[in-house]
């Protein structure tokens, strides 16, 4: 059977203060604890290294949407504007660099703390080519797999994804993690105690819509062929 992985790691992150790394690794591990609870146990993911991110996809068709709430949640944490310095620039604009391998996997197993397989060699050999020819001014998330026309296809869609993201503020990316979870937008209104309209405008600015399509496109996409 095929599964996900997302491979990942926070962009210029030696340039985050002992404080807000700290803040940041606390939002991730309960991203990550909230991600496995919610599938029982099937999907599970790790922070190591203080800055990279492995996760685990029981079904394949879940890797896009968890990994645009990764990219969400860590571009929502900080509310930056544009930054002089070009690395701290390139957090606010990235927030993580990304990689989705699909494949099989021989071991998979939280509790041993194992990867290993098809999916984990192609996410993790994507992202660390992507850190050795440093693309992330290009694009910061790829997709790999064993049928080379879809992944260069969900390439493609994943470098729209990207520019539409990189110029997401951070109310703006808070607003695509919760719609990305399924929240309609009174209930992020209400969460984030402002109007229902601020919300919508925050939607749409972001480019909700063609996000949503993607995601929708993504997890209808046969894998097997």
């Amino acid at each position: 059977m095929l599964r996900a992985t997302i491979s990942a790691d926070i962009v210029s992150s030696t340039l985050l203060s002992v404080e807000e790394l700290m803040l940041l690794q606390s939002e991730i591990r309960q991203f990550l604890a909230e991600l496995s609870e919610k599938s029982d146990g099937k999907n599970w993911g790790r922070l190591f290294k203080g800055d990279s991110v492995e996760i685990f996809l029981f079904d394949p068709h879940d890797a896009l949407r968890v990994a645009l709430l990764l990219k969400a949640l860590v571009k929502k944490t900080f509310l930056w504007k544009k930054d002089a310095n070009s690395r701290r620039e390139l957090f606010r604009r990235y927030g993580v660099r990304l990689a989705i391998g699909v494949g099989e996997m021989r071991a998979a197993d939280q509790e041993q703390d194992v990867l290993d397989g098809e999916a984990i060699y192609y996410s993790g050999r994507l992202l660390e080519q992507a850190a050795k020819d440093k693309l992330i001014t290009k694009q910061s998330m790829f997709f790999g797999c064993n049928n080379p026309i879809l992944a260069e296809q969900v390439d493609v869609i994943l470098a729209l994804l990207d520019s539409l993201m990189k110029d997401a503020t951070s109310r703006q990316s808070e607003i695509l993690y919760y719609k990305l979870r399924g929240w309609n937008e009174e209930r992020i209104a209400n969460n984030l105690q402002v109007k229902q309209p601020v919300v919508n405008r925050h939607s749409n600015s972001v480019g909700w819509r063609a996000i949503e399509s993607a995601v929708n496109y993504f997890e209808k996409l046969n894998f097997e062929q």
